[in-house]
């Protein structure tokens, strides 16, 4: 029996830290990634996974929760409010990271979707954020 084969697949990765991350959205404080597109929209993605590396945890936050946009201002939704544990470095208890699991087909209209971030509690820096996605 014939199997589907997946297409490769992508990342997109937004490396601006964002300082302070506290306990609401804030738009000034956002990731930006940009798909790798082939010209023509709209164009069926598969999105895979989400990667958040921290530092500077402050106060003790245990949670990171995000949410993913098509727009800039975080007002129109394709991944509502996801929660994940800060697991803390081993050697640095201030590093951080959070893995979220999104499984979710999209048709997109543009190149770009947005990231959206906050603690349970204290503050964080955003250091990196990587999105992997493959064609649908």
């Amino acid at each position: 029996m014939a199997m589907k084969t997946k297409g490769l697949i992508k990342k997109s990765t937004d490396t601006t830290q964002k300082t302070s991350v506290g306990n609401s959205y804030d738009a000034a404080k956002k990731a930006t990634l940009v798909l790798n597109m082939p010209s023509g929209f709209p164009l069926n993605f598969h999105l895979e996974g989400l990667w958040v590396q921290m530092s500077s945890l402050n106060s003790s936050p245990t949670k990171l929760t995000i949410k993913i946009s098509k727009d800039a201002n975080g007002d129109e939704c394709i991944v509502t409010g996801t929660e994940s544990t800060i697991e803390t470095g081993v050697t640095t208890a201030t590093d951080g990271s959070c893995v979220y699991k999104i499984d979710l087909d999209y048709v997109f209209s543009s190149s770009s979707v947005y990231v959206f971030f906050k603690t349970d509690t204290g503050t964080v820096s955003v250091d990196a954020v990587e999105l992997t996605y493959n064609e649908g």
